[in-house]
């Protein structure tokens, strides 16, 4: 039975869940369902309960988060790619609901743990692995799925245009000065302007119109990303393309127009995403599937494309590994090959280094045996260099 499919109102009789659940041996819902409903669901006592992509209640402000842990059950699971995205606060939140005695309350594991780990403390990192160890079971795509074709990850650099390198330095600069002329400020309006500058320079990395919409002349990037899928189209490859902006994937889009290239498109704003997942799918002369990472990075089975393209790195790097997942996963018959799009000598190749920090905080924890970090001012300022 699934819960949205019916209105709670109505199905569940008042005052007496368990006769409800107790005619089903299988309950699903959404987290969305979930929260809503969440007064009825938290009054009965379930056998299991199963969190599938669990990294939703890494937040624990968020409803979401509040919700899921009243609900009870005799055994609990969480499953997910992506264990930690961010910090070992979303470790923390999930092992809230796995075994809320565990790691104790949030102020002191960031006390205990997280501020000790941050500055290399060895000690109590080898003691949170060994805490939560007997409670991970980590199961790589070789190890379930070894028939899988092998995955080949390549980044490639850009030029910026002269036009779009002298955009990026004009604004550069003018981050800077914010940065150095008030380097104690945390107050709202600093942090926001910060974050502010910190996103244009990621979008003029990309290409100028996403900040100047009369800019005319053209991106190094937007060059490179055209000239590579015109010769995988010519070799009849299917390419899956992601941005976490949609006005890139629109500047894309014009392209192909021009060029008479057809492609599919799924945004946020997408209205019927099973007939553009189909015109991908289904035709043969469909070659590109322009994807925002938000409303498409999970939950996508595309394994009709056999290379995929991350045009614009996210802070996280397992929002991209969860994009690249959408093409070589269980049904893959061909090797898939991803490629990163980085401009050179800017804000992007920054990234790729945070990126490998936090990839290397969750291979530490989530061993074998999508968000913006929270930089000082110094540290954004690093970015800069």
């Amino acid at each position: 039975l699934s819960i949205a499919e019916y209105n709670s109102s109505t199905v569940f009789p008042k005052g007496h869940p368990e006769k409800f659940f107790r005619r089903f041996h299988l309950i699903f819902t959404t987290y969305g369902m979930m929260r809503n409903n969440i007064d009825i669901l938290r009054s009965y006592t379930f056998e299991y309960i199963v969190l599938d992509e669990s990294q939703n209640i890494k937040n624990n402000d968020s409803l979401t988060f509040r919700s899921v842990i009243q609900l009870q059950s005799k055994y609990r699971i969480a499953l997910t790619g992506t264990p930690i995205e961010n910090s070992l606060k979303d470790l923390w939140a999930q092992f809230r609901f796995l075994q809320p005695d565990l790691l104790g309350e949030e102020s002191t594991f960031q006390k205990q743990f997280i501020i000790p780990i941050k500055q290399g403390n060895t000690r109590m990192e080898k003691r949170l692995q060994q805490l939560i160890a007997p409670f991970i079971l980590r199961r790589s795509k070789s190890e379930v799925a070894p028939e899988l074709p092998p995955l080949t990850e390549e980044t490639i650099y850009c030029d910026m245009s002269e036009e779009q390198s002298e955009s990026y330095e004009q604004e550069k600069n003018s981050l800077r000065n914010i940065l150095l002329q008030q380097p104690e400020n945390r107050d709202r309006f600093h942090t926001f302007s910060i974050l502010n500058g910190i996103l244009r320079l990621r979008q003029l990395s990309c290409h100028p119109q996403l900040i100047f919409p009369d800019f005319n002349g053209i991106s190094g990037k937007t060059e490179q990303i055209i000239e590579t899928f015109d010769t995988l189209r010519s070799e009849g490859h299917k390419v899956l393309i992601f941005s976490s902006f949609v006005k890139h994937l629109e500047i894309l889009a014009n392209v192909f127009r021009q060029q008479g290239w057809k492609y599919a498109l799924l945004t946020g704003s997408t209205n019927n995403r099973p007939s553009e997942i189909a015109h991908f799918t289904e035709q043969k002369d469909v070659q590109a599937f322009l994807i925002s990472l938000k409303a498409g990075g999970v939950g996508l089975n595309l394994t009709q494309a056999d290379y995929v393209f991350i045009i614009d790195p996210w802070w996280n790097p397992a929002a991209e590994a969860q994009a690249i997942a959408r093409a070589h996963r269980i049904g893959q018959d061909k090797q898939v090959i991803a490629y990163r799009f980085i401009t050179q000598n800017s804000i992007e190749e920054k990234i790729l280094q945070l990126q490998e920090d936090k990839r290397r905080l969750a291979e530490t924890f989530i061993t074998d045996s999508d968000a913006l970090p929270a930089l000082s001012n110094e540290q954004w300022a690093d970015l800069l260099e």
